[in-house]
């Protein structure tokens, strides 16, 4: 169980990457995956998760950095904050640093000033980039000094330039097309979420969308008020919908809408297993002890896999004692990536 472990780690950090790399493509990054992504990418969640285990692929990383300097005008960064509180990210403090990166960029620089913020003392240094098995990739050349003042090292940073603008017409990619028509605002979001959903009621919105209710209760008001979003009471709660057809037609030219995932809980759920699975303790652990301690990482975890709708993918495991619970952790695990792709 222990070897079985080691490959597991390797191979879900394999497969993470990959969603990655597929979902950034999909979005205008530079990059062959072999796929298309048919799910809308939630760029804020995406470019969290990226912060963190982009570490251990330094392409993957510089090619988000690229695609921010020219299509970082459709991040909502105050959402990106929402984000960010909302859920625990092991890569929150290198979010920091980009957002320093992206200061630099001078038609940028003022909407991400918020984020980039110097700590009051430095930190101690550590290598931003990592090998597979988490050791510290060595620095070539001289630091990079902007990095360097957030407590990262890192080699010279040099973009290749080649991300291209994101494609209106790629399903993926349809939240981007409807902030480029709408703006940066909630608006935006509440017309991709009931476009992917037969109604949706402003808790339910606010929760998955990560924004104030108030605010997306006013731009649901203001939406009925255009005639295009409809409204009916179920109990105490409106549920509202718009006619699809019309949108399909304008926004993806008749090509399926993409499939809605709830990704920020998702996504920090992937990045706290991932840290689980980096234990360096764990592979020498006994099999009880490797046991109790996945149980215990799943515990924490399970709550925001079922929030990203995925409930059905896990099994109930308080039948499975002791030893019993490893197969049925790598199972659920298994199953979770394999819905994903």
């Amino acid at each position: 169980m222990k070897t079985s472990l080691t490959v597991f780690r390797d191979n879900y950090q394999e497969q993470l990457l990959s969603l990655l790399w597929r979902q950034w493509t999909a979005l205008g990054v530079a990059g062959a995956t072999g796929r298309s992504d048919k799910s809308l990418v939630d760029p804020e969640a995406l470019l969290l998760m990226t912060c963190g285990l982009g570490r251990r692929d330094p392409r993957l990383f510089d090619e988000m950095l690229d695609w921010l300097c020219r299509n970082g005008w459709t991040i909502n960064v105050q959402r990106l904050a929402n984000v960010a509180r909302a859920e625990t990210w092991s890569g929150a403090p290198v979010l920091v640093a980009v957002a320093g990166f992206m200061m630099t960029q001078k038609t940028q620089a003022l909407k991400w000033k918020r984020l980039a913020r110097l700590p009051a003392t430095f930190p101690p240094a550590e290598e931003l980039f990592q090998f597979d098995d988490g050791k510290p990739l060595p620095v070539l050349g001289e630091p990079e000094p902007l990095f360097a003042r957030y407590g990262f090292r890192r080699g010279p940073l040099r973009l290749r330039g080649y991300s291209r603008v994101f494609r209106p017409l790629t399903p993926a990619a349809l939240l981007l097309q409807l902030r480029a028509l709408f703006g940066l605002a909630v608006r935006a979001e509440v017309i991709a979420y009931l476009l992917t959903h037969e109604t949706g009621h402003a808790a339910g919105i606010a929760r998955d969308t990560c924004y104030h209710k108030k605010s997306v209760q006013e731009t649901l008001l203001q939406l009925h008020g255009t005639g295009i979003v409809g409204v009916r009471a179920e109990g105490r709660e409106k549920l509202y919908r718009v006619e699809v057809a019309p949108w399909l037609a304008l926004l993806c030219r008749n090509a399926p809408l993409p499939l809605w995932i709830n990704w920020p809980p998702l996504w920090s759920a992937l990045d706290q297993i991932w840290l689980g699975l980096n234990d360096p303790r764990l592979p020498s652990l006994e099999p009880l002890m490797q046991a109790s301690q996945l149980r215990q990482l799943m515990i924490k975890v399970r709550p925001a896999i079922e929030r990203a709708g995925f409930d059905k993918v896990l099994t109930d495991d308080r039948h499975y004692l002791a030893e019993a619970y490893l197969p049925v952790f790598l199972s659920d695990i298994t199953k979770l990536l394999d819905a994903l792709a």
